[in-house]
């Protein structure tokens, strides 16, 4: 097992992660925390030598912040940088999450949620710039509804919720699909009821709509078992260092 600390900062999350799996995780393979250093490299590079590597970062649901003090999590997914659909799992874990998923609405408008610029660049090659260009160009030509920008909140330093100075879920009211390359934003839709469409290697793709043309009559379907599979793809520092991410990630 190989584990990539961040060498530039002992305190970051990524080391919380790291420390965690030094005493849960025996099973060969590099883990990697986030787009930092060369980690992108890196996993290109055992890709190609068919060397099993593990992506951490923040997670789908139950996002750490320094004013937490609950058990927070950290996804993980193997040989890939989100969820993938390997098996189906039950609803347990989801069931912690304690929250009820609404059902699908009708909106008005559309939101955009661009992706971070380095996770956009993984994904499709181009930028955010780029992506958000085609992608409004495109909805030009085939809605007249009105549609919203909401780029990645960031300030003093870090990004996401935290960050935001007009919660997604305000933001978000009265929308007819969320659209984004690969963002967060999309569980955050789905849990409000909004469908979504998204690129095809999103962690949403199993229920979401992977072309623009879709945009009047997004994918609507059961979400159930989605949801449960997220969550059986993150875990607390306390469920890594118990060996429960390896458990069930090698099974």
């Amino acid at each position: 097992m190989t584990l990539h600390f961040n060498t530039q900062n002992s305190q970051s999350k990524c080391n919380w992660v790291m420390r965690s799996l030094q005493r849960g995780w025996t099973a060969p393979g590099h883990h990697f925390w986030g787009f930092i250093q060369d980690n992108q490299t890196q996993m290109k590079q055992l890709s190609a030598q068919g060397i099993d590597w593990y992506f951490w970062d923040m997670p789908y649901y139950g996002r750490w912040h320094k004013e937490t003090t609950q058990d927070y999590y950290w996804r993980v997914s193997k040989n890939s940088v989100h969820y993938r659909k390997t098996q189906d799992y039950p609803s347990d874990r989801f069931a912690r999450w304690n929250v009820t998923p609404r059902e699908y609405t009708r909106g008005t408008k559309i939101l955009v949620c661009p992706s971070s610029e380095t996770m956009t660049r993984y994904v499709t090659g181009a930028g955010v710039e780029m992506w958000l260009t085609m992608t409004l160009g495109a909805l030009s030509r085939l809605t007249d509804r009105p549609i919203e920008v909401r780029r990645k909140p960031r300030a003093n330093g870090t990004s996401g919720p935290a960050a935001a100075t007009i919660p997604f879920e305000e933001q978000a009211q009265d929308t007819h699909c969320v659209i984004t390359c690969i963002s967060l934003a999309a569980i955050d839709a789905q849990l409000m009821g909004i469908p979504t469409i998204c690129h095809p290697a999103s962690f949403a793709a199993d229920i979401s709509s992977t072309s623009l043309e879709d945009i009047e009559n997004p994918r609507c379907i059961d979400r159930q078992q989605w949801f449960n599979n997220l969550a059986y793809s993150q875990f607390t520092q306390d469920e890594i260092a118990q060996g429960l991410a390896q458990e069930i990630l090698d099974a």
